[in-house]
C-alpha cells in the first residue's frame, strides 16, 4: 500500500503438549487444532456480513459419490462424463467471493453483458486441515518437532486436495462450455474462463460490472465484476471446494515496451528517507559490518505486472548497494505492463538485503484472480524462504472465500518453513490477506530521524491498517495480549508515514511516497539477513513468525514498543496494541534472540 505525502489515502496497494495429542488423534472430520482460525463456508450468501467463527477442519473433499470418471465411458455411465446420480447435482447455495456493490469502493455499473468473456478461479480446502494445523503449531512450539519443516512432496501426500476431486470439478467445468486455462501445483486453485452467459445459467446469478477503487495510487477506478445475488453450485461441486473465489474481466492484451537509459548514480535530496533511514533507525548495521547482507537467502516479492530494471539499478547505484538482479517469474498470462507497486516493493526489499537472491513472481494485472493466484503459485513453488505481499485491497471489501482461500495458501507456507509477510494498509483498516494468522502483518509508524536513521521519535501512523479480523479466530498466541476473540492486527510496524515520505525510482524519475508497502518488503529484507546470520550459526531458517513473536520473551524484547500516537479506531499504549502490534524491530538483537 503506498500513499502520497499530503494526499488523501489510497492503495497501491501449555501448548506443545495438547498440540501433541491432537496431532496423534487427528485426521478428516476431527475438530481444528489450536490455533485453528478458520470458519465454515456452509453458510449461503455473497454479501459481506460474516457469521460465527465455527471451523472447517476435515473439508478433504474426499468423502461423497464415488465415480469411475471420464476413463470408464462403458455400462451405467455411458457417454456422460460425470456419471453422478442426480441427487449430486441439486443446487446447493454456496458463498462466493465476488463481491457485491459497496459505494465508493465497488460501484454498481448495471448486469455485465452476456457475451463478454471472464476468468474465475475456484478454490480447494486443504485436505485433513486439522492434523495439518496440529504439525504446524509443533514446529513452531519447543520440543523435539521444533523447526521440522515438511516437504512440498509430505504436504502434497497428505494435505493437497485429492486428484480425483479436482478432475471431476475440472470435467463439470468443461461440461458447461468453460476452459481450463490453469492449474495451481497444490491443486488448491484452478481457473477457468468462458462467457458471461455461461457464468450466469451455470452458478444461477447475474454477473454486474462494478467500478473498483484503484489500490494504485492516483491510477483511475477499473471495471471488475461483482454480483447482487447469491450463488449455487451443484451438491458435489459444493462438497469438494471452497466455492468461487474470484470471477474478473479477462487479462488485458498488449506487448511490454522495451527499457531505454542508462544506468547511473543519480542521489536524490535527503529531504525524503532512503534505505539507510530504515538500516540505522532498525538497527541493521551490525550485521552489515559482520558481513551479513542475505546471501544464500532467498527473497520472494508477489507482484503485478513487472518493473524498470533500469529505474532499479539506478535506486540501487544512487544508494550505494551493489547486487544481482531478481529472477522475473510469469505465472499466468503474459505480463504486459509494468506497475508502481511492483516496483516500489521490488527496490525496498532488495535494499535491505542486497545479497539475497530475489525472485519478482508476475501475474499480469492486480485483479484478484491474478493476485490470488500469484500468491498461491509462489508458496507451492517452496523456493523461496521469505515472501512478501502488498497488493491486496481492505479486508471489509473482500468476501470471506477470498480472504479464506488466501489463508488456504498461507497455512502450506508457514508448514513449508516459510516467513509470508504482508502490509496491513493504509485505510485505519486491516487488509487481506494480512488477517491470516499464518501471515505476519505489518503495521505502520510514524519515524522522525536524521538521514542516518538516528531515532527522534517514532509514534503509531493514523493510517496503520490495524484492527479485528472479520472471521478469523483469536490464535493461541495472542492470547496474552488480545481481548477480542478474533485474530488482531497488527503484528509489528515499521516506518509508514507520508508526513515523512520515502523515495522511489519511478518512471525514469524519483518520487515519494508512504504507506505500508515500504514496510512490509523492507521487512522481508530484513528477515533474509536473518536468515543468512541464522544459518552462520547452524540454525534452520526463521519459517512462521507469529508465534515466536508473541511467545517467545528474549524474541518480543528485541521490539521497541511504540507507546503513543492512534488511528481513528484504537490507541498505541504499553505492550501489544492494534496500530503497532509489539513495536518495531531490533534486527541485529532479533538475529540473535530468534531461537
Amino acid at each position: 500500500m503506498m500513499n502520497r505525502a499530503g494526499h488523501a489515502v489510497g492503495r497501491l496497494g501449555g501448548v506443545a503438549s495438547r498440540v501433541a495429542a491432537l496431532a496423534l488423534l487427528a485426521g478428516c472430520g476431527e475438530e481444528e487444532a489450536v490455533g485453528s482460525a478458520t470458519e465454515s463456508y456452509t453458510s449461503g450468501g455473497n454479501d459481506t456480513t460474516d457469521a460465527g467463527l465455527s471451523t472447517m477442519g476435515g473439508w478433504s473433499g474426499s468423502t461423497g459419490w464415488v465415480t469411475t470418471g471420464p476413463e470408464d465411458p462403458i455400462g451405467p455411465c455411458g457417454s456422460d462424463p460425470l456419471c453422478l446420480p442426480p441427487g449430486e447435482m441439486v443446487p446447493t447455495e454456496k458463498p462466493d467471493g465476488l463481491p457485491s456493490p459497496l459505494p465508493g469502493v465497488y460501484d454498481d455499473q448495471g448486469p455485465a453483458p452476456p457475451n463478454n468473456q471472464f476468468r474465475a478461479l475456484i478454490g480447494f480446502p486443504t485436505r485433513q486441515r486439522g492434523l495439518l494445523e496440529s504439525r504446524v503449531a509443533l514446529m513452531y512450539s519447543s520440543g523435539p518437532w521444533f523447526r521440522q519443516y515438511m516437504t512440498v512432496e509430505a504436504w502434497m501426500a497428505d494435505h493437497a486436495p485429492l486428484e480425483n476431486d479436482v478432475a471431476l470439478v475440472e470435467n463439470w467445468l468443461r461440461s458447461r462450455g468453460f476452459s481450463i486455462d490453469f492449474e495451481a501445483k497444490n491443486r488448491l486453485l484452478v481457473q477457468f474462463s468462458g462467457t458471461v452467459a455461461d457464468f450466469n445459467a451455470t452458478f444461477q446469478t447475474e454477473l454486474h460490472i462494478c467500478m473498483r477503487k484503484n489500490p494504485l495510487w492516483e491510477d483511475p477506478p477499473f471495471p471488475v465484476y461483482c454480483t447482487l445475488d447469491r450463488f449455487t453450485l451443484p451438491k458435489f461441486v459444493a462438497e469438494r471446494t471452497n466455492g468461487l473465489c474470484t470471477a474478473d474481466l479477462p487479462t488485458e492484451k498488449g506487448e511490454l515496451s522495451k527499457e531505454v537509459g542508462e544506468v547511473v548514480s543519480d542521489p536524490p535530496g535527503p529531504e525524503n528517507y532512503g534505505p539507510r533511514v530504515f538500516y540505522g533507525a532498525y538497527n541493521m548495521h551490525p550485521l552489515f559490518d559482520a558481513g551479513f547482507t542475505g546471501k544464500g537467502s532467498t527473497l520472494g516479492i508477489v507482484g503485478a505486472g513487472t518493473y524498470h530494471s533500469i529505474d532499479l539499478q539506478i535506486f540501487w547505484k544512487s544508494f550505494g548497494i551493489e547486487r544481482e538482479l531478481p529472477t522475473r517469474v510469469e505465472v499466468m498470462e503474459p505480463v504486459f505492463e509494468r506497475v508502481t507497486e511492483t516496483a516500489l516493493d521490488v527496490q525496498w526489499a532488495t535494499a535491505m538485503a542486497p545479497g539475497a537472491a530475489t525472485t519478482v513472481y508476475e501475474g499480469p494485472d492486480a485483479r484478484n484472480t491474478s493476485l490470488l493466484f500469484t500468491w498461491n503459485h509462489a508458496i507451492s513453488e517452496n523456493k523461496v524462504e521469505v515472501l512478501t505481499f502488498s497488493f491486496a485491497h481492505r479486508e471489509d471489501s473482500e468476501p470471506k472465500p477470498l480472504r479464506h482461500q488466501y489463508d488456504e495458501s498461507a497455512l502450506m507456507g508457514a508448514a513449508l518453513g516459510m516467513t509470508l509477510i504482508s502490509a496491513s494498509g493504509d485505510s485505519g483498516m486491516p487488509d487481506t490477506p494480512c488477517s491470516s494468522p499464518y501471515v505476519t502483518c505489518v503495521g505502520g509508524t510514524r519515524l522522525i530521524a536524521d538521514p542516518e536513521g538516528v531515532i527522534e521519535s517514532e509514534w503509531a501512523w493514523v493510517m496503520s491498517g490495524s484492527g479485528a479480523a472479520k472471521t478469523f479466530a483469536r490464535p493461541y498466541w495472542q492470547d496474552g495480549d488480545v481481548s477480542d476473540d478474533r485474530r488482531a492486527m497488527a503484528d509489528l510496524s515499521l516506518h509508514a508515514s507520508t508526513d515523512y515520505p520515502m523515495w522511489m525510482r519511478r518512471w525514469a524519475k524519483w518520487d515519494f511516497f508512504g504507506g505500508t508497502s515500504f514496510a512490509a518488503p523492507a521487512f522481508a529484507g530484513m528477515i533474509a539477513v536473518v536468515n543468512e546470520h541464522r544459518r552462520s550459526r547452524g540454525l534452520p531458517r526463521v519459517g512462521y513468525l507469529n508465534p515466536t513473536l508473541y511467545l517467545h520473551a528474549a524474541t518480543r524484547k528485541t521490539f521497541r514498543d511504540i507507546k503513543y500516537g492512534e488511528t481513528e479506531h484504537y490507541k498505541a499504549g504499553p505492550g501489544w496494541d492494534y496500530p503497532t502490534g509489539i513495536g518495531a524491530p531490533d534486527l541485529a538483537a532479533l538475529a540473535q534472540a530468534l531461537p
